[in-house]
Protein backbone atom coordinates (compact mmCIF):
# COMPACT_ATOMS: atom_id res chain seq x y z
CA UNK A 1 0.00 0.00 0.00
CA UNK A 2 2.59 2.31 0.67
CA UNK A 3 4.40 1.20 -2.41
CA UNK A 4 1.36 2.12 -3.89
CA UNK A 5 1.16 5.76 -2.62
CA UNK A 6 4.82 6.44 -3.48
CA UNK A 7 4.07 5.08 -7.02
CA UNK A 8 0.92 8.00 -7.18
CA UNK A 9 3.53 10.85 -5.73
CA UNK A 10 6.09 10.37 -8.26
CA UNK A 11 3.84 10.42 -11.16
CA UNK A 12 1.98 13.90 -9.80
CA UNK A 13 5.69 15.20 -9.44
CA UNK A 14 6.28 14.10 -13.11
CA UNK A 15 2.65 15.07 -14.79
CA UNK A 16 2.48 18.49 -13.00
CA UNK A 17 4.67 20.66 -15.09
CA UNK A 18 2.61 19.56 -17.92
CA UNK A 19 -0.19 20.35 -16.18
CA UNK A 20 0.58 23.56 -15.57
CA UNK A 21 2.06 23.91 -19.25
CA UNK A 22 -1.25 22.90 -20.43
CA UNK A 23 -3.41 25.25 -18.03
CA UNK A 24 -1.16 28.58 -19.22
CA UNK A 25 -1.80 27.62 -22.43
CA UNK A 26 -5.58 27.68 -22.43
CA UNK A 27 -5.25 30.96 -20.27
CA UNK A 28 -7.22 33.42 -21.31
CA UNK A 29 -5.42 35.72 -23.82
CA UNK A 30 -5.39 39.69 -24.16
CA UNK A 31 -7.28 40.43 -27.66
CA UNK A 32 -5.52 43.94 -29.22
CA UNK A 33 -7.71 45.75 -31.59
CA UNK A 34 -6.22 47.79 -34.14
CA UNK A 35 -7.73 50.17 -36.15
CA UNK A 36 -8.59 49.84 -40.04
CA UNK A 37 -5.94 50.05 -41.84
CA UNK A 38 -8.58 52.82 -44.63
CA UNK A 39 -11.59 53.03 -44.82
CA UNK A 40 -14.31 50.10 -45.57
CA UNK A 41 -11.43 48.23 -44.12
CA UNK A 42 -12.44 45.98 -40.70
CA UNK A 43 -10.37 46.25 -37.46
CA UNK A 44 -7.82 43.59 -36.88
CA UNK A 45 -7.68 41.92 -33.63
CA UNK A 46 -4.17 40.24 -32.55
CA UNK A 47 -3.96 37.68 -29.48
CA UNK A 48 -1.14 36.98 -27.40
CA UNK A 49 -0.34 38.67 -23.59
CA UNK A 50 0.28 42.58 -23.65
CA UNK A 51 3.62 42.98 -21.96
CA UNK A 52 3.25 46.65 -21.95
CA UNK A 53 0.91 49.35 -23.18
CA UNK A 54 2.86 53.13 -23.52
CA UNK A 55 2.75 56.14 -25.27
CA UNK A 56 4.64 54.92 -27.63
CA UNK A 57 4.30 51.13 -27.89
CA UNK A 58 2.51 48.68 -27.01
CA UNK A 59 4.64 45.26 -26.74
CA UNK A 60 2.67 41.88 -27.41
CA UNK A 61 4.17 38.58 -26.47
CA UNK A 62 2.70 35.80 -28.67
CA UNK A 63 3.38 32.47 -29.35
CA UNK A 64 5.55 33.49 -32.31
CA UNK A 65 7.64 35.90 -30.20
CA UNK A 66 7.90 39.17 -29.21
CA UNK A 67 6.59 42.33 -31.22
CA UNK A 68 6.07 46.09 -30.85
CA UNK A 69 3.31 48.50 -32.24
CA UNK A 70 2.41 51.83 -32.26
CA UNK A 71 0.32 53.20 -29.99
CA UNK A 72 -1.21 55.37 -32.65
CA UNK A 73 -2.88 51.95 -34.17
CA UNK A 74 -4.46 50.89 -31.42
CA UNK A 75 -8.07 50.50 -31.27
CA UNK A 76 -8.36 49.33 -28.07
CA UNK A 77 -7.34 46.19 -25.29
CA UNK A 78 -9.52 43.19 -24.17
CA UNK A 79 -8.13 41.54 -21.13
CA UNK A 80 -8.73 40.27 -17.71
CA UNK A 81 -9.50 42.77 -15.07
CA UNK A 82 -9.83 42.10 -11.28
CA UNK A 83 -12.80 42.33 -9.37
CA UNK A 84 -12.25 45.31 -7.74
CA UNK A 85 -11.18 47.51 -10.51
CA UNK A 86 -14.46 46.30 -12.59
CA UNK A 87 -16.58 47.07 -9.54
CA UNK A 88 -14.63 50.48 -9.57
CA UNK A 89 -16.27 50.93 -13.20
CA UNK A 90 -19.77 50.45 -12.29
CA UNK A 91 -18.98 52.79 -9.41
CA UNK A 92 -17.92 55.41 -11.81
CA UNK A 93 -21.19 54.51 -14.27
CA UNK A 94 -23.30 55.21 -11.49
CA UNK A 95 -22.16 58.83 -9.91
CA UNK A 96 -20.55 56.87 -7.17
CA UNK A 97 -17.12 58.61 -7.38
CA UNK A 98 -16.07 58.30 -3.53
CA UNK A 99 -16.93 54.86 -3.74
CA UNK A 100 -14.93 54.11 -7.26
CA UNK A 101 -12.17 56.09 -5.70
CA UNK A 102 -11.63 52.95 -2.95
CA UNK A 103 -12.54 50.46 -5.42
CA UNK A 104 -9.48 51.76 -7.83
CA UNK A 105 -7.42 52.43 -4.41
CA UNK A 106 -7.70 48.28 -3.85
CA UNK A 107 -7.31 47.76 -7.47
CA UNK A 108 -4.33 49.08 -8.32
CA UNK A 109 -2.71 47.64 -4.91
CA UNK A 110 -3.79 44.24 -6.20
CA UNK A 111 -2.56 44.54 -10.27
CA UNK A 112 0.82 43.71 -10.93
CA UNK A 113 0.80 44.41 -14.55
CA UNK A 114 2.31 48.06 -15.31
CA UNK A 115 -0.04 49.10 -18.14
CA UNK A 116 -3.09 47.97 -16.44
CA UNK A 117 -1.80 49.82 -13.35
CA UNK A 118 -1.50 53.10 -15.18
CA UNK A 119 -5.16 52.56 -16.76
CA UNK A 120 -6.60 51.84 -13.23
CA UNK A 121 -4.76 55.03 -11.65
CA UNK A 122 -6.46 56.78 -14.63
CA UNK A 123 -9.98 56.18 -13.95
CA UNK A 124 -9.47 56.75 -10.00
CA UNK A 125 -8.08 60.16 -11.13
CA UNK A 126 -11.26 60.52 -12.79
CA UNK A 127 -13.19 59.55 -9.90
CA UNK A 128 -11.09 62.07 -7.79
CA UNK A 129 -12.09 64.88 -10.32
CA UNK A 130 -15.75 64.00 -10.41
CA UNK A 131 -15.60 64.05 -6.35
CA UNK A 132 -14.06 67.51 -6.21
CA UNK A 133 -10.46 66.31 -4.92
CA UNK A 134 -8.60 68.08 -7.57
CA UNK A 135 -5.38 67.93 -5.60
CA UNK A 136 -5.71 64.59 -4.82
CA UNK A 137 -6.66 63.85 -8.90
CA UNK A 138 -3.88 65.94 -10.07
CA UNK A 139 -1.57 63.73 -8.23
CA UNK A 140 -2.58 60.81 -9.38
CA UNK A 141 -2.83 61.76 -12.60
CA UNK A 142 0.68 62.67 -12.42
CA UNK A 143 2.11 58.94 -11.08
CA UNK A 144 0.60 57.62 -14.25
CA UNK A 145 2.86 60.13 -16.35
CA UNK A 146 5.50 59.65 -13.88
CA UNK A 147 5.93 56.14 -14.66
CA UNK A 148 4.55 56.87 -18.72
CA UNK A 149 5.72 60.42 -19.40
CA UNK A 150 4.10 60.26 -22.90
CA UNK A 151 0.43 58.43 -21.52
CA UNK A 152 -2.17 57.08 -23.69
CA UNK A 153 -4.50 58.62 -20.52
CA UNK A 154 -4.23 62.07 -21.01
CA UNK A 155 -8.28 62.41 -20.94
CA UNK A 156 -7.93 61.37 -17.30
CA UNK A 157 -6.02 65.03 -16.32
CA UNK A 158 -7.93 67.09 -14.35
CA UNK A 159 -8.17 70.53 -15.93
CA UNK A 160 -9.95 73.32 -15.29
CA UNK A 161 -12.60 74.12 -17.96
CA UNK A 162 -14.61 77.04 -16.33
CA UNK A 163 -14.35 79.00 -13.29
CA UNK A 164 -14.69 77.90 -9.37
CA UNK A 165 -14.52 79.70 -5.97
CA UNK A 166 -11.09 80.08 -5.05
CA UNK A 167 -9.58 77.18 -2.99
CA UNK A 168 -6.22 77.35 -1.05
CA UNK A 169 -5.21 74.09 -1.15
CA UNK A 170 -5.91 73.33 -4.85
CA UNK A 171 -4.34 76.80 -5.66
CA UNK A 172 -0.66 76.04 -3.52
CA UNK A 173 -0.89 72.73 -5.65
CA UNK A 174 -1.66 74.73 -8.48
CA UNK A 175 1.68 76.46 -7.85
CA UNK A 176 3.91 73.43 -7.26
CA UNK A 177 2.73 71.76 -10.37
CA UNK A 178 3.85 74.85 -12.64
CA UNK A 179 7.28 74.17 -10.93
CA UNK A 180 7.86 70.87 -12.11
CA UNK A 181 9.48 70.18 -14.94
CA UNK A 182 6.50 67.63 -16.36
CA UNK A 183 4.57 69.61 -19.55
CA UNK A 184 1.92 67.72 -17.86
CA UNK A 185 2.22 68.92 -14.59
CA UNK A 186 2.90 72.69 -15.80
CA UNK A 187 -0.54 72.39 -17.54
CA UNK A 188 -2.21 71.37 -14.84
CA UNK A 189 -0.77 74.42 -12.79
CA UNK A 190 -1.23 77.05 -15.08
CA UNK A 191 -4.94 75.44 -16.03
CA UNK A 192 -6.21 75.86 -12.23
CA UNK A 193 -4.40 79.29 -11.66
CA UNK A 194 -5.84 80.70 -14.88
CA UNK A 195 -8.46 82.58 -12.96
CA UNK A 196 -6.36 83.77 -10.33
CA UNK A 197 -4.02 86.07 -9.22
CA UNK A 198 -1.17 84.46 -11.04
CA UNK A 199 -3.28 84.78 -14.54
CA UNK A 200 -0.31 86.47 -16.38
CA UNK A 201 1.97 83.39 -15.86
CA UNK A 202 0.03 80.69 -15.81
CA UNK A 203 -1.05 82.53 -19.70
CA UNK A 204 3.10 82.45 -20.24
CA UNK A 205 3.61 78.71 -19.23
CA UNK A 206 0.03 78.17 -21.08
CA UNK A 207 1.99 80.17 -24.33
CA UNK A 208 5.26 78.09 -23.90
CA UNK A 209 3.79 74.56 -23.65
CA UNK A 210 1.25 75.38 -26.95
CA UNK A 211 4.52 75.27 -28.75
CA UNK A 212 4.95 71.54 -27.21
CA UNK A 213 6.75 68.83 -29.17
CA UNK A 214 4.42 66.76 -27.43
CA UNK A 215 0.99 67.45 -30.14
CA UNK A 216 -1.98 66.54 -27.38
CA UNK A 217 -0.47 68.69 -24.77
CA UNK A 218 0.20 71.55 -27.24
CA UNK A 219 -3.49 71.44 -28.40
CA UNK A 220 -5.00 71.18 -24.70
CA UNK A 221 -2.61 74.42 -23.82
CA UNK A 222 -4.22 76.35 -27.08
CA UNK A 223 -7.79 75.10 -25.69
CA UNK A 224 -7.12 76.65 -22.16
CA UNK A 225 -5.92 79.73 -24.00
CA UNK A 226 -9.00 79.80 -26.08
CA UNK A 227 -11.12 80.69 -22.45
CA UNK A 228 -9.42 84.11 -22.55
CA UNK A 229 -10.67 84.75 -25.97
CA UNK A 230 -14.17 83.76 -25.62
CA UNK A 231 -15.20 87.65 -24.95
CA UNK A 232 -13.55 88.84 -28.32
CA UNK A 233 -13.58 86.07 -30.39
CA UNK A 234 -14.74 85.76 -34.16
CA UNK A 235 -16.68 83.31 -35.82
CA UNK A 236 -13.92 82.60 -38.35
CA UNK A 237 -11.80 81.57 -35.02
CA UNK A 238 -14.42 79.49 -33.54
CA UNK A 239 -14.50 77.59 -36.96
CA UNK A 240 -10.64 77.18 -36.91
CA UNK A 241 -10.73 75.68 -33.44
CA UNK A 242 -13.48 73.02 -34.29
CA UNK A 243 -11.42 72.25 -37.17
CA UNK A 244 -8.32 71.63 -34.32
CA UNK A 245 -10.31 69.71 -32.74
CA UNK A 246 -11.46 67.58 -35.26
CA UNK A 247 -7.90 66.71 -36.56
CA UNK A 248 -7.52 63.96 -34.45
CA UNK A 249 -4.84 65.01 -31.99
CA UNK A 250 -6.81 64.65 -28.97
CA UNK A 251 -9.45 61.46 -28.60
CA UNK A 252 -12.22 60.03 -26.66
CA UNK A 253 -12.69 62.09 -23.29
CA UNK A 254 -10.34 64.28 -23.91
CA UNK A 255 -12.09 66.27 -26.17
CA UNK A 256 -14.71 67.24 -23.55
CA UNK A 257 -13.41 70.59 -22.22
CA UNK A 258 -12.51 71.61 -25.23
CA UNK A 259 -15.67 70.84 -26.72
CA UNK A 260 -17.41 72.81 -23.81
CA UNK A 261 -15.24 75.80 -24.57
CA UNK A 262 -16.10 75.75 -28.28
CA UNK A 263 -19.88 75.69 -27.69
CA UNK A 264 -19.34 79.01 -24.94
CA UNK A 265 -17.63 80.88 -27.65
CA UNK A 266 -20.88 80.51 -29.98
CA UNK A 267 -22.67 81.08 -27.51
CA UNK A 268 -20.85 84.45 -27.13
CA UNK A 269 -21.43 84.89 -30.37
CA UNK A 270 -25.25 84.73 -30.12
CA UNK A 271 -24.95 81.45 -32.29
CA UNK A 272 -27.40 79.23 -29.73
CA UNK A 273 -28.48 76.94 -32.63
CA UNK A 274 -25.03 75.98 -32.48
CA UNK A 275 -23.65 76.40 -29.32
CA UNK A 276 -26.87 74.19 -27.81
CA UNK A 277 -25.77 71.07 -30.61
CA UNK A 278 -21.77 71.58 -29.40
CA UNK A 279 -22.42 72.12 -25.32
CA UNK A 280 -24.25 68.65 -25.74
CA UNK A 281 -21.58 66.40 -26.46
CA UNK A 282 -19.75 66.03 -23.81
CA UNK A 283 -22.78 64.69 -22.03
CA UNK A 284 -23.54 62.38 -24.30
CA UNK A 285 -20.56 61.21 -25.57
CA UNK A 286 -18.36 61.75 -22.14
CA UNK A 287 -20.98 61.30 -19.30
CA UNK A 288 -18.19 59.76 -16.74
CA UNK A 289 -16.34 63.70 -16.92
CA UNK A 290 -19.07 64.83 -14.58
CA UNK A 291 -18.05 68.24 -13.97
CA UNK A 292 -17.70 69.34 -17.86
CA UNK A 293 -20.74 67.03 -18.28
CA UNK A 294 -22.76 69.30 -16.15
CA UNK A 295 -21.65 72.56 -16.77
CA UNK A 296 -22.47 71.35 -20.67
CA UNK A 297 -26.13 70.90 -19.72
CA UNK A 298 -26.16 74.09 -18.28
CA UNK A 299 -24.67 76.15 -20.86
CA UNK A 300 -26.33 74.29 -23.42
CA UNK A 301 -29.95 74.84 -21.28
CA UNK A 302 -29.55 78.46 -21.76
CA UNK A 303 -28.37 78.52 -25.24
CA UNK A 304 -32.16 76.71 -25.70
CA UNK A 305 -34.06 79.22 -23.20
CA UNK A 306 -32.58 82.30 -25.36
CA UNK A 307 -33.59 80.63 -28.69
CA UNK A 308 -37.37 80.41 -27.38
CA UNK A 309 -37.19 76.27 -26.74
CA UNK A 310 -38.21 76.87 -23.54
CA UNK A 311 -39.23 73.45 -22.81
CA UNK A 312 -36.36 71.92 -23.85
CA UNK A 313 -34.33 74.03 -21.80
CA UNK A 314 -36.50 72.73 -19.10
CA UNK A 315 -35.65 69.29 -19.99
CA UNK A 316 -32.14 69.74 -19.96
CA UNK A 317 -31.58 71.68 -17.04
CA UNK A 318 -33.48 69.11 -14.98
CA UNK A 319 -31.06 66.64 -15.95
CA UNK A 320 -28.30 68.77 -14.38
CA UNK A 321 -30.42 67.69 -11.14
CA UNK A 322 -31.36 64.66 -12.05
CA UNK A 323 -27.92 63.26 -12.58
CA UNK A 324 -25.36 65.68 -12.06
CA UNK A 325 -26.12 66.82 -8.39
CA UNK A 326 -22.76 66.48 -6.85
CA UNK A 327 -21.10 69.09 -9.38
CA UNK A 328 -20.99 72.62 -9.08
CA UNK A 329 -23.27 72.74 -11.64
CA UNK A 330 -26.04 72.53 -9.91
CA UNK A 331 -26.21 75.92 -8.31
CA UNK A 332 -26.54 77.38 -11.65
CA UNK A 333 -29.18 74.77 -12.65
CA UNK A 334 -31.68 75.69 -10.14
CA UNK A 335 -31.65 79.27 -10.35
CA UNK A 336 -32.30 78.72 -14.50
CA UNK A 337 -35.13 76.55 -13.92
CA UNK A 338 -36.71 79.17 -11.12
CA UNK A 339 -36.07 81.58 -13.63
CA UNK A 340 -37.80 79.16 -16.49
CA UNK A 341 -40.57 78.49 -13.71
CA UNK A 342 -41.45 82.13 -13.55
CA UNK A 343 -41.15 83.24 -16.71
CA UNK A 344 -43.58 80.28 -17.85
CA UNK A 345 -45.61 81.36 -14.95
CA UNK A 346 -47.00 84.75 -16.48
Amino acid sequence: MRRQAICWLLLIAFLFPIWEQLAGSCAAEDVVTLFPKSDGDSPTQVRGTVVDFSGQTLVLQTRAGRTSIPTAKVQSIQTDYGPSYQQGLKLLATSQSNEAVRAFEAAAAAESRPWVRREILANQAIALHNAGRIVEAGNTFLKIVEDDPQTVHLDAIPLAWFGLPPDFERDRAARTWLTMPSPHAQLLGASWLLGTSDRSQAIEILGTLRRSNLPQIALLAEAQLWQTKIVTVTADEVAQWEKQLAAGILRGAALAGPTLVVGKAWRQLDNDAQAALTLMRPPILYPDHRPVAAESLVQAGRSLERSGKTEDARRVIGEVLQKYGDQPARQEAETTLKRLANSGSN
